[in-house]
This record gives structure tokens, sequence and C-alpha cells, in this order.
């Protein structure tokens, strides 16, 4: 049953949604072009968080489904006229497969924390030694993805709007299996899973098949905004997609924003990549390196601040004021 207060928040999500949506259209090229790439992290930090931050399993590998989802879809349409649909679909089901292996590899012997993420980042710089070693995949010099009038058919876009309204739609659609994976219970089993693997054990909670089955969840998605990721990019470059750099700046993106919430990728992304391209594109050419100076600074001050991540840092601050109010309240005679 909906309280009033659940009530006013989701329609307070809803109004917020509509006016980033809104805002976003009007917005310059330039600009508009640096919200896609923002909505684009924002959908890679949100798949990453289901295994990394719900599960508590540090996954360093998601590059490598990033990859399948950017080069796939492009060998298949270049080299085979395969559907950019059907090849996005194709990379997905492999990055899930794949996803299956590496987590069953790694949770099926109960290694630790570190080893997991140990795991994933070899499988994440073979990825990376293979794609630039196959040449149907584009070898080290990548794709380039010509672009022309817009059809939907064939996923291809001619407008940076049109690139947003993608963007846009995929990560509301990514939140929204967020949410529904938060409050359902694979996702009070995965938060078990977090805090206590042998309390989560011990009360019946199948350890194996929640960690393969968020692990396959997040490489899926993982592939899917990849793909999208490459089509608004135009040239398909396995330095940037493959590379596991991409992967430590989604782990970043969460942890700033809030690790393990539902909301703390869109905040930690959402704020950090368009900070990041502002600093670097009105102060990268006067000044060099000045802007990641900057950058640098205001994630440590964010962490030394808020080490929680900004969700939870906010939440805090807002349960002292309401605790403050309250208190100021009762203190007045009746």
């Amino acid at each position: 049953m909906m309280t009033e207060h659940n009530v006013m928040r989701v329609m307070g999500v809803a109004a917020t949604i509509v006016a980033v949506g809104v805002a976003g259209w009007f917005l310059p090229d330039y600009y508009l072009g640096i919200a896609v790439k923002a909505l684009i992290y924002i959908g890679l930090a949100v798949a990453w968080n289901l295994i990394g931050g719900f599960a508590g399993q540090l996954s360093l590998g998601h590059s490598v489904f990033i990859a399948i989802g950017a080069l796939l879809p492009s060998a298949l349409l270049l080299k085979e006229g395969v559907n950019f649909w059907a090849g996005m679909a194709i990379a997905a089901i492999v990055s899930a497969l794949l996803g299956a292996v590496i987590s069953w590899i790694a949770f099926r012997f109960r290694l630790g924390h570190l080893y997991f993420a140990l795991i994933t980042l070899a499988f994440a710089e073979l990825g990376w030694f293979v794609i630039i070693g196959t040449e149907y995949l584009g070898g080290a010099s990548g794709f380039f993805l010509a672009s022309g009038p817009m059809n939907l058919a064939r996923f291809e876009f001619a407008t940076t709007q049109q690139y947003f309204v993608v963007a846009f739609m995929a990560v509301l659609a990514a939140i929204g299996l967020s949410a529904w994976i938060f409050h359902s219970k694979l996702g009070y089993y995965l938060r078990a899973i977090r805090n206590n693997e042998d309390a989560a054990q011990a009360i019946g909670i199948n350890l194996l098949a929640c960690k393969v089955v968020v692990m396959v969840i997040s490489a899926a998605l993982s592939s899917v905004i990849g793909s999208i990721y490459a089509r608004f990019s135009g040239f398909v470059d396995p330095n940037l997609f493959a590379s596991p750099l991409i992967i430590i700046e989604i782990v970043l993106f969460t942890a700033i924003g809030g690790i393990g919430t539902v909301w703390g990728p869109v905040v930690g992304a959402g704020l950090l990549v368009p900070l990041g391209e502002v600093l670097r594109g009105h102060l990268g050419n006067a000044l060099p390196g000045l802007h990641l100076a900057i950058y640098g600074f205001l994630i440590v001050i964010v962490i030394l601040v808020m080490p929680g991540g900004i969700t939870r840092g906010v939440a805090s601050i807002r349960k002292a004021l309401q605790g403050l109010f309250t208190k100021s309240r009762s203190d007045v005679p009746a």
C-alpha cells in the first residue's frame, strides 16, 4: 500500500525525470553531447552497481562486456550485414554467457572478494588483447560507423537530440530494472550476501545462484549500453571500450555517488562526467593539467566529507535536519 510519503516521493522522481528530459532537449549541441555521454556512463554505472554494489562483488572485468556490446554488433553489421538491433541482442547474449562463466568460476569455489576482483581483471586484460589482435573485431584500429538519416529499424540516428532520447530511454529502463531488483526478493538476498555470506547461507540463500544471476543481468545490460555508446561515438575505438580503464571510471562514479544504492550511480556519473568534460573543454587548452587537478581535488573533498557517497551523505543531512526540526517543534509550549 502506497503511503502519502511514498506517493510524494514517486511524484518528485517523475517530475525530476521529466524536467531533465525537457531541459536536455534544449541544450546547445556541445552540452547536449556531454549530456548523452553522461547518460551512457550512468547506464554503465547502474549496470555495474548490480553486482558491485548490491551483491558487494568487486568486478573489474566489465570492460569486456562493454567491448562486446560495442564491437560485435559493429563487426556483424559491417562485415555480415546483420541488423544492428540483432547484433545488440547477440552481443548481450554472448556477454551474459561469458558473465555466467566468469562468475561461476569465481563463486563456485567460494573465492574471496580480492580473488574475484583479480579474476575479473585478468579476464578484462585478456579480452583487451584478444580484441586488439582480432581483425574481425576491428583489431587495434577499430571501426568507423557512418551515420545517415534517422532509421530506427537500423538503429541509426542523425542528430544529437535523437541520441539523447535513445540514451535517456535506455537509462530510464536501466534505473527501473535496478530499482525493481533492489526491492525484490533477489535484492534482499544480494544485500544479505554482501553483508555476511555465511549468515546468508545459513538462512537458506543460494549464494552461487544469486551471484551468477545478477552477474548475467549486469553483463547483458552493460553490453546493451556499450552498443548505444558505440553508435553514438561513430568510431568504435577498442582502446576506449575494451581498456580496463573504463571500468575504473565506472567504479569511481558509483562510489562517489553511493555504491549499493539505486540512485548512487545516477548521481555520481551524472555529476562527475559533465564536470570533467566541462573542465577539460574550458581549461584543458589554457592550462594543461589544471582541469585534472580541480577534478581530483573535488573528488577528494567529496570522499572526505561524505565517505559513504553523495546519496548517503545527503540522506544523513536530511535526516539530521528533520530530527532538529521535529525537536524544535516539540520544545514549543502547547
